[in-house]
Formats: C-alpha cells, structure tokens, sequence
C-alpha cells in the first residue's frame, strides 16, 4: 500500500478501535500528523479520500466528522461502471430480484405490515404507468426496516426505469393483475407462492431494458 492508503486504513481503525459513531469529530490533522508520523500532506490526502468515499465529512466550526453510512454513490458508481462495461442486464435483473426475494423472506420472518405495499396498489389501467410499477416494488423493499438494505436496493431498481418504459394497455392491464396477485399471497401468508408470481412478474419485464 501507498502511504496514503496505509494512513486511510489506520484512521479507521482508529475509528472502530474508539467506536466512534456517526457525529464524533476524529482528531486534526496536526494530531493525526503527530500520531503516525507522517507530514499533514499526507494525512490531508487521507482525509479528503476518507470524505470522498462517505467514511467522514467536514463541517465548518466542527472539523472531521464521522458521517453516517451512504452506500448509493459507491453502487450508482458500480452501475455506471457496469454500463460503460456493456453488462448483461440479466445479471442485474437476477440481483434486484434477489433484494424483493429477501423482503418477501423478512416480511414472513417479522410478519412486517403490508400497509404500503396495498396502498401503492393502482386498479384503473387508465393511470398505470411505470412510476407505478416503480411504486408497487418499492414498496416491497421499504418493507424492509434497514437503511442499509434499502440504499443497495433502491439504487439497483432505480436503474431499471432510468428511462421512460412504454408499455401497452394489455401489458399494464396485466401488470395490475400480477400486482394484486402477489400482494393477495402475501396478506394470505402464502410466501412460497408470492416468491414465484414475483419471479414470473419481473424475470419478463427483462425485454423493456434490453
């Protein structure tokens, strides 16, 4: 490692070793410069990088923070990695699957309210678009009482309808059908047969983002 890198690794060990928490201001460059014995250039690169990847923020009057956890710049920046790349977006497609999968799993571990998921429900084909598709999976993910779980996900189904999706009438009037019929399993506890009519659902929808 450079060392830079070695001084961004010793900072947050001194931040986990102290259990800092989200808030808690890390010393000045001056004592960190003392500390490790190394020029404050150094620890200034340390700190600037340690910012840019969300780890700590600087607040005028107040210093370096420890900022709290943000994990959608690193998985808006893989998604953007992943276009440039020309990835398959069945691979994407298998991993927001994975996340509705999981809350469907949580909502029967914790038998969590199904409130929002029935309320994001559209029954006039006439207003059905793809914010309401949007809107239905969601939904599911919000579910899910985690901050972390829900920036992961948020960001990978966000990019699913990065464009406009159109649809015909047949194709919402059935997309309502299947919403209804996944939230129906759900509030009869029937999880085994939301998970496959979820499955079925998205694993067809791939053809509009090719």
């Amino acid at each position: 490692m450079s060392l830079k890198q070695t001084i961004v690794e010793k900072i947050k060990h001194y931040i986990l070793d102290n259990r800092l928490k989200v808030g808690d201001k890390i010393p000045t460059e001056r004592k960190l410069a003392e500390a490790y014995n190394v020029s404050r250039s150094v620890i200034r690169e340390a700190l600037s990088y340690l910012e840019n990847t969300g780890v700590t923020e600087s607040v005028q009057g107040k210093g370096t923070l420890v900022k709290e956890q943000d994990i959608t710049p690193l998985i808006d920046g893989f998604l953007f990695s992943f276009q440039v790349s020309q990835g398959d977006i069945k691979d994407l497609l298998m991993l927001r699957l994975t996340f509705e999968l999981a809350a469907i799993d949580m909502i029967e571990q914790q038998q969590l309210s199904l409130d929002t998921i029935e309320a994001s429900l559209v029954n006039d084909v006439g207003q059905f678009d793809s914010s309401q598709d949007q809107a239905f999976h969601q939904s599911i993910l919000e579910s899910v009482n985690s901050t972390l779980f829900k920036q992961m996900s948020a960001v990978v189904q966000a990019y699913f309808y990065r464009h406009s999706i159109t649809t015909t009438i047949e194709e919402n009037r059935l997309s309502i059908k299947e919403h209804h019929a996944i939230y129906q399993a759900l509030s009869q506890k029937d999880y085994a047969k939301a998970k496959m009519l979820l499955t079925q659902h998205l694993m067809k929808g791939v053809k509009h983002n090719d």
